[in-house]
């Protein structure tokens, strides 16, 4: 590779990395508003089975006179009320669910920017784009498609959760890579490089 073409390579693997992020982090995001929303689902559903449940037993109880602390039942029933309706006021049907969909449609624009910075790094590598300038204009279109997308539309909002989960899937579990062993067994054999 011509040494002048390096500096230019190494600030295009710069920008693959930092999309490559924001695409993961996106991801791991929308993974765990979708199962703050299931969780938030199982609680509602909870606790209005139990209000519903003591509310029942309250009548029932009061009716029957079966206890001397008449006061237990509806307490029971008026804490577990409050905490279903605000379970309910909070996490309204849906609203995490949008978000997440919002991550992962951002996601989905990072990774496509991602998989351009990866086909440019491969086309430098390989000796197919050689001239400075042509690499060049390439990688300001790149910069101008990833300008675009973030002075396009507010990124979703990410959790440092979902960094740290990124960081571990990126760096530990090479989650971006594709293993030699994967190649292997997925793409037919035919079409392996020699």
């Amino acid at each position: 590779m011509d040494e002048r073409i390096k500096p230019i390579y190494r600030e295009i693997e710069d920008r693959f990395v930092k999309i490559a992020w924001t695409h993961k982090i996106q991801e791991i995001q929308a993974g765990l508003y979708l199962k703050q929303s299931s969780c938030n689902k199982w609680c509602m559903a909870v606790s209005n089975g139990l209000a519903t449940t003591t509310a029942f037993a309250t009548v029932v109880t009061s009716a029957l006179k079966a206890i001397d602390a008449e006061w237990i039942m509806p307490a029971i029933t008026s804490l577990l009320a409050v905490i279903s309706t605000v379970l309910t006021l909070r996490y309204k049907d849906g609203l995490l669910e949008d978000k997440a969909m919002a991550c992962k449609q951002y996601a989905a624009k990072c990774r496509n920017l991602r998989n351009g910075y990866e086909a440019l790094l491969t086309d430098i590598m390989t000796g197919r784009l050689t001239d400075i300038e042509t690499i060049s204009q390439k990688r300001d279109l790149m910069s101008n498609l990833e300008n675009e997308l973030f002075a396009g539309e507010i990124a979703p909002h990410t959790s440092g959760k979902a960094v740290e989960l990124a960081s571990k899937a990126l760096k530990n579990r090479k989650e971006s890579l594709t293993s030699e062993e994967e190649i292997k067994a997925i793409v037919p054999e035919q079409l392996q490089q020699i």
